[in-house]
């Protein structure tokens, strides 16, 4: 069976649930299954992670299709085994029917994700790049609309030299995929910082596959005269929407923030709903100048009562 082609390690993350993300991680040369196994739990703790362990030895060290010299790849051998590894990739899909696929390969485990992003478009929508090295062309077309691709490298890496990450990135946006990438000031080492870049990205997927349903607005006091209207999302993902006090009964919306992680939810408008149902119950008069805010109760009739004597929203 495809799912057993490949010796393998899967571990739920600690917030999984049935129908959750999947993730599968592809070691380094030299590593193997178990090298991502912390930081996927870390990093994305609602997913399930399949990572599997390449079965090409070079000189003792684990690969995932041969090569015969330094970025010199068997290029035979990279096509059979990229069909293999989609096989497998696509069988464990079938199975666990995710909420979405993820990719996250460091090194030869980039260059394998790579190539069955590049032969098998459909199996991924999300891709995590560190220090991926592509020695060929990729010819345009629009295969990856719709992928997402976050690519991490040294500036000085011997191994991955800068200027082929760069093709790679154009060749990618070539065939359609949004590419996010994070540079470091290193070589072929993973360091903190791409690590933070990491967690970062994978938060904004996290916070985007929140069902709506399960989103909550929060009501914070900041001070007697401020406070605000919160939704949060994963780790430290946060919309807002602020306000502050002008005398006795009147409120005034100043500012409304949705980071772009939450678009397409209605965000903005959950708390606006929640400011101006609070504001009825307490009897307080609502000045929006914040420009959503303002532009919304020009949308909704039914608040303009609410409004403060003599404001116009318009």
């Amino acid at each position: 069976m495809a799912t057993d082609s490949y010796r393998y390690l899967e571990a739920a993350g600690p917030d999984y649930r049935e129908g959750g993300p999947l993730l599968f991680a592809f070691h380094g040369t030299g590593g193997d299954e178990t090298q991502f196994s912390d930081l996927a739990r870390q990093v994305f703790p609602e997913a399930i992670a399949i990572a599997p362990r390449g079965d090409v030895s070079e000189n003792g060290m684990l690969r995932f299709f041969r090569r015969t010299g330094e970025g010199v790849y068997d290029m035979q051998d990279l096509a059979d085994r990229t069909g293999r590894m989609a096989d497998f990739i696509r069988a464990h899909a079938e199975r666990l029917r995710p909420a979405a696929t993820v990719g996250m390969g460091y090194s030869n485990g980039a260059n394998i994700l790579t190539s069955v992003m590049l032969t098998a478009p459909e199996l991924f929508s999300h891709a995590i790049l560190m220090h991926p090295l592509i020695p060929w062309t990729i010819t345009p077309d629009d295969s990856l609309a719709g992928a997402d691709v976050l690519v991490t490298a040294g500036g000085r890496d011997p191994i991955c030299p800068p200027e082929m990450t760069g093709q790679l990135i154009e060749g990618l946006e070539s065939r359609g995929a949004a590419v996010q990438s994070h540079w470091h000031a290193g070589g072929h080492e993973i360091d903190a910082g791409e690590i933070a870049a990491v967690g970062q990205y994978l938060e904004a997927l996290r916070t985007r596959l929140l069902p709506v349903e399960s989103l909550r607005v929060e009501r914070e006091k900041i001070s007697a005269q401020k406070g605000r209207y919160v939704v949060h999302g994963a780790g430290a993902t946060e919309a807002e929407m602020s306000y502050s006090r002008s005398g006795a009964n009147t409120l005034i919306i100043d500012h409304t923030e949705v980071p772009q992680a939450f678009r397409g939810k209605g965000i903005g408008g959950l708390m606006l709903d929640r400011l101006t149902a609070d504001a009825r119950e307490e009897g307080m008069a609502i000045i929006p100048i914040c420009p959503y805010a303002a532009a919304q109760f020009k949308r909704h009739p039914e608040w303009r009562d609410l409004l403060a004597p003599g404001f116009d929203a318009s």
